[in-house]
C-alpha cells in the first residue's frame, strides 16, 4: 500500500504484494533466483492503478490492503483490520513502533524494563509481558513481509514507512504460529521502476529531550527494468525526560569495608543514538517477473535499560524504597502517581573491577543492532502467480543496569541476547476468472538465540565464609552470584491452503487450514555459582520438545451491494510452546530428562473461537466504517511470571481463558478539507480455569484455597484465579480530526487533533495497586505545506496535556514485601510532552 501527497492530502495506490524477504546465505537466495531465471517469458503480472482522488464534495481515498497475502480493498477484506498511511503516520512525527499504542484501540506494546525479550505486544488485551528470554509473542510482527516474534525488533528505527496493518484476532492461516492476538504488518517505502526520481530530506527537532534528528531518502529509476532507492536516518539525542536520582552512599553498608557506590551513570534518560540505514533494490526484467531486495541496517544505543521508574512503596508515599531490608534514603516514593525519575546508580569501582569483562569506566547501556535482509520474487505464469519469499534477521543486544533501582546498585548486570534467524516462504496463487481460486504454500524457518548473564543478587559482604573461587578463574575478585548462559534452536515447517469460492454473486465462502511442526532444544545452566544454592557452575541442562498442530479457518462472507461486506468467521491459532530462559536456575543437577523438561518446558497455547463483522462506505463514500464482535477461547494461555524475592521470571499456562469484546471504527470526510474520525474498543478478559495460578508477594498464604495455598502435590504457592478479569483498559476510545485547506495560491495548512482514552485496568493475579489506571493521551499537529512546492514545516505534540501514566506495574526485585498493598513496585512509564518542529525538503514528485 503506497500513500502520496497531492496539495496536501493523501491518496492510496495499490503497489503489488508487500511482503518483501531476503537470503539469509545461498540456500534461500538460490531459489529465489532461480524463479527470477525461469521467469522470463512469463504472462504480465496485473497492475494496479492508484485510486482515484477524493472529489470536492468529500470522499474517502479507498484503501488496498494485504491482509490474506494479497491485495485487495480494506472494506473486502474479512478481517478486523486498521490501517495507518504514510500521511497518518507522519502526521504526529511516530519514531517509535510503540507509540501507536496511543493511535490505534486495542493495541499496546512497550519496550522491556531491562532484560527478558525485549518488549511485549498486546492486542485486544492479548499479550505476553517480556520478562522470559524463552517465551515468544503472541503478536508477529511482520516488517516487509518477514515475521519476527521476539521484542527487540520493536527498537530497530521506525521511519520511512508506507503503511502499517494491525490484523486483530488469530491470524494462523495466513501468518502462521505466534499470533493467536493478531499481527502487526509493516511496509517500507519502495521505488517504482519506470517512474521519477524523488526522495526528500528531512531535519527535526525534539525540544524536551534536546533531540536532533536528519532523515534523507532517495529514489532512483535506472534504465526500465531498475529502481533504487536508500533511505536513512540519525539522531543524536542529547537529553531525556526522566531525570537520573541516584546519589553516592557512603558509607555503604552492603559493601565490605562499606565501600561508597558512584551516584548517577548519566543525568537524564534515554540520550539515544540511532542510525539506520535501509538500500531497497526492485528489479522488473518482464511484465510477468518482478523481485524486490530490501537490505536493513540498525543501531540503538540508550544510556540505560528500560523505562522503569518507582511507582508505589510498601510504607506508603514519600517514604523510601528498599533492598532487602536496607533502606534507600537518597529517594522518595510516590503514591501511585509516577514521576519522571528513575535510579541508575552505579556500582562501587571493586565491584566494577571485578566484573569479568568490565572495569570502572564502563557506564551503563542499552544497545541492540539489527542486520535484516529480505527478498521477494513474484512470478505470474498464466493463470497463477508464484510468490517466494525470503527473509533473514541477525541482532545482538546488550544491557548494562541496575536491577535494584537504589542508589545502593547491587543487582547490577550485563546481559543480553544474540540471534538469527532464516525463514523461507512459497506461495502459489490462482488468479481464474471462474468462482473458485486457491494458495497454497509452505513455510521453513531455522533460528538460533543465545543468552549469556552474569548476575549478582546478593554483596559479597553477605558471603564472608564462601571463597570467591581461585585465583586462576575469570570470576576470581568478582561479586557475580552466577553466570547463566542458553543456546537455543527453534526449527519450524508448516504448509498452508486456503480457497476462496463465489457461491452466488454476492455470497463468498472462503477458509483453509494450516499445518505446522516444530522442534525446539535448549543447551543451558551456569558457567559459575557462588553462595546461593542455585545450579552448580559446569552443570547443563538440555530441554527439548516438539509439537504439531493443525490451525483450521472458515469465513463466509455477504456484499449486498458493491461497497458493503457482512462476513462471519470461525478462527484458530496458536503460540508455540517455549523453553523457559530464567533469571535463576535451581539445582536439578540429580533431576532425569523427564524432570527437566518438565521444568523448563511450557505448552502452547490454542486459540479458536467467532467473530462478525460489517465493514463499508457510506453516504456516497463519504464515510467509512466498520464493526467487529468476537469471541475467543485460550487453552493453556501462556502468562508470564515473575518472583521479585529470587528474581526469577518463568511462564506459566493457565488452563482456560476466554476474551469477549467488540471493535469499532469510522472516518467522515464532511468534505474536501475536514475529517472526523473515532475509533474504540471494548473486550472482557476472563480466566475461566486457573486453579494453579502463582501467588503474589507478599500475599497471605491459607490452609487451603481458592485464596493462595500450598499445593499439597506440588509444595507451591498457588491460588485459583477462575472466574478473574485480568489485562490492560478494557475501553478504549479515539476521537480525532483534521482540516487542511489552503491559505493562497501557493501555501496550504493541516490542523490535526487526536485524543485517545484508556480506561483503568485489573489487578494482576489479585495483586492490590497493580491495575493500570486510566488515562486521557492528547496529541496536536500543525502543517505548512507549499501546494506544488518542495517545502513542508510541522510543528508536533504528542501528549499535549502532559499525561504521566505507566504501562504496566510489576513488584521492584528485592523490595519490600511486608503485606497486602505493603509492597515496593516499580512501573514502566510512557512519554511525556513532547514538542517536535520539522522541516522537510522534498524533489521530484
Amino acid at each position: 500500500m503506497r500513500v502520496r501527497s497531492n496539495h496536501g492530502r493523501a491518496y492510496v495506490a495499490a503497489n503489488g504484494s508487500r511482503e518483501r524477504s531476503w537470503q539469509r546465505r545461498l540456500v534461500g537466495f538460490g531459489f529465489a533466483a532461480g524463479i527470477a531465471a525461469t521467469g522470463a517469458t512469463g504472462i504480465a503480472i496485473p497492475a494496479t492503478a492508484a485510486a482515484a482522488p477524493a472529489s470536492d464534495q468529500g470522499m474517502i481515498e479507498e484503501v488496498v490492503v494485504t491482509a490474506r497475502k494479497r491485495e485487495e480493498r480494506l472494506i473486502d477484506a474479512p478481517v478486523a483490520v486498521s490501517a495507518l498511511m504514510q500521511e497518518e503516520v507522519e502526521r504526529y512525527y511516530t519514531r517509535d513502533i510503540t507509540e501507536l499504542t496511543a493511535r490505534i484501540p486495542g493495541v499496546s506494546m512497550g519496550h522491556a524494563a531491562g532484560g527478558g525479550a525485549g518488549g511485549s505486544i498486546f492486542i485486544r488485551g492479548v499479550g505476553n509481558l517480556a520478562v522470559d528470554y524463552g517465551a515468544d509473542q503472541p503478536v508477529s510482527l511482520v516488517m516487509d513481509g518477514m515475521g519476527f516474534q521476539r521484542g527487540h525488533i520493536l527498537d530497530t528505527g521506525f521511519f520511512d514507512v508506507e503503511s502499517v496493518e494491525v490484523l486483530k484476532g488469530p491470524q494462523a492461516l495466513f501468518y502462521g504460529k505466534n499470533s493467536p492476538a493478531g499481527v502487526i504488518a509493516v511496509t517500507s517505502v519502495s521505488p517504482e521502476v519506470g517512474g521519477e526520481m524523488e526522495g526528500f530530506v528531512r531535519s527535526a527537532y525534539e525540544f524536551e529531550t534536546e533531540d536532533p534528528v536528519v532523515e534523507a531518502a532517495l529514489s532512483m529509476p535506472v534504465g526500465d527494468k531498475w529502481a533504487f532507492r536508500l533511505a536513512a536516518r540519525g539522531q543524536d539525542q542529547r537529553g531525556g525526560f526522566l531525570e537520573n536520582t541516584a546519589q553516592p552512599i557512603d558509607p555503604n553498608p552492603t559493601a565490605d569495608g562499606g565501600e561508597a557506590t558512584r551516584g548517577a551513570s548519566y543525568d537524564e534518560f534515554p540520550e539515544q543514538k540511532q542510525t539506520v540505514v535501509r538500500f531497497t533494490a526492485v528489479y522488473e526484467p518482464t511484465d510477468a517477473l518482478s523481485a524486490e531486495l530490501k537490505v536493513f541496517r540498525s543501531y540503538t544505543r540508550q544510556n540505560d535499560a528500560g523505562r522503569t521508574v518507582l511507582y508505589a512503596c510498601a510504607d506508603g508515599g514519600g517514604a523510601n524504597p528498599y533492598y532487602l531490608g536496607f533502606k534507600d534514603t537518597t529517594q522518595t516514593c510516590p503514591n501511585k502517581d509516577p514521576r519522571l525519575k528513575r535510579n541508575g546508580a552505579l556500582p562501587p569501582i571493586s565491584v566494577a573491577e571485578g566484573a569479568p569483562g568490565f572495569g570502572p569506566g564502563s557506564e551503563f547501556h542499552n544497545e541492540l543492532s539489527n542486520e535484516i535482509q529480505t527478498l521477494e520474487v513474484n512470478w505470474d505464469i498464466g493463470d497463477f502467480t508464484l510468490t517466494s519469499v525470503t527473509g533473514h534477521w541477525d541482532y545482538r543486544h546488550r544491557e548494562y543496569t541496575n536491577y535494584d533501582y537504589t542508589s545502593y546498585a547491587v543487582v547490577v548486570s550485563r546481559q543480553g541476547e544474540s540471534g538469527e534467524s532464516l525463514t523461507q516462504e512459497i506461495r502459489l496463487s490462482s488468479n481464474f476468472d471462474g468462482p473458485v481460486n486457491f494458495m497454497v504454500g509452505g513455510f521453513y524457518e531455522d533460528m538460533e538465540r543465545d543468552l549469556d548473564a552474569p548476575v549478582q543478587i546478593l554483596p559479597n559482604s553477605f558471603f564472608p565464609n564462601i571463597p570467591n573461587t581461585d585465583p586462576d578463574s575469570p570470576y576470581f575478585g568478582s561479586s557475580i552470584n552466577y553466570h547463566q548462559v542458553w543456546d537455543n534452536n527453534i526449527k519450524s515447517l508448516s504448509a498452508f491452503g486456503s480457497f476462496e469460492w463465489d457461491l452466488t454473486e454476492q455470497l463468498t465462502l472462503s477458509g483453509g487450514a494450516r499445518f505446522t511442526k516444530e522442534e525446539r532444544d535448549s543447551y543451558g545452566g551456569n558457567l559459575y555459582e557462588r553462595g546461593l544454592g542455585f545450579s552448580p557452575g559446569g552443570v547443563f541442562y538440555s530441554p527439548e520438545g516438539d509439537s504439531d498442530n493443525v490451525s483450521p479457518e472458515l469465513t463466509l462472507s455477504w456484499r449486498p451491494i458493491d461497497d458493503l461486506m457482512i462476513y462471519g468467521s470461525y478462527k484458530t491459532g496458536f503460540q508455540s510452546f517455549g523453553i523457559s530462559n530464567p533469571g535463576t536456575v535451581p539445582n536439578l543437577s540429580q533431576a532425569g530428562q523427564a524432570a527437566v523438561n518438565d521444568y523448563f518446558l511450557f505448552d502452547e497455547t490454542e486459540v479458536n473461537g467467532f467473530e462478525v463483522g460489517v465493514k463499508g462506505y457510506f453516504f456516497d463514500q463519504s464515510v467509512i466504517a466498520d464493526l467487529s464482535i468476537y469471541t475467543f477461547e485460550y487453552e493453556d494461555l501462556q502468562v508470564a511470571v515473575f518472583d521479585s524475592v529470587t528474581t526469577t521470571f518463568s511462564t506459566q499456562n493457565a488452563g482456560v481463558a476466554s476474551n469477549t469484546g467488540i471493535d469499532a471504527s469510522a472516518t467522515w470526510q464532511v468534505n474536501s478539507e475536514f475529517q472526523l474520525r473515532v475509533a474504540s474498543q471494548y473486550n472482557w478478559l476472563e480466566f475461566d480455569e486457573f486453579d494453579d495460578a502463582q501467588c503474589y508477594t507478599a500475599q497471605v498464604t491459607q490452609a487451603t484455597g481458592p485464596g493462595c495455598h500450598i499445593d499439597p502435590t506440588t509444595g507451591a504457592k498457588v491460588q485459583d484465579l477462575s472466574g478473574e478479569r485480568y489485562g490492560g483498559p478494557p475501553l478504549q476510545i479515539n476521537v480525532g480530526a483534521s482540516y487542511d485547506w489552503m491559505l493562497n495560491g501557493v501555501w496550504g495548512m493541516e490542523l490535526g487533533a487526536d485524543v485517545i482514552y484508556h480506561s483503568e485496568g485489573y489487578e494482576t493475579r489479585r495483586q492490590p495497586d497493580t491495575a493500570i489506571e486510566s488515562r486521557t493521551v492528547s496529541n496536536l499537529a500543525a502543517r505548512l505545506y507549499q501546494q506544488a512546492g518542495p517545502w513542508e514545516v510541522s510543528l508536533i505534540c504528542s501528549n499535549c496535556f502532559n499525561e504521566i501514566y505507566v504501562t504496566s506495574i510489576q513488584d521492584k526485585p528485592l523490595g519490600k514485601a511486608a503485606g497486602p498493598g505493603q509492597v515496593d513496585l516499580t512501573g514502566q512509564i510512557a512519554n511525556p510532552r513532547l514538542l517536535t518542529l520539522q522541516a522537510t525538503y522534498r524533489f521530484g514528485e
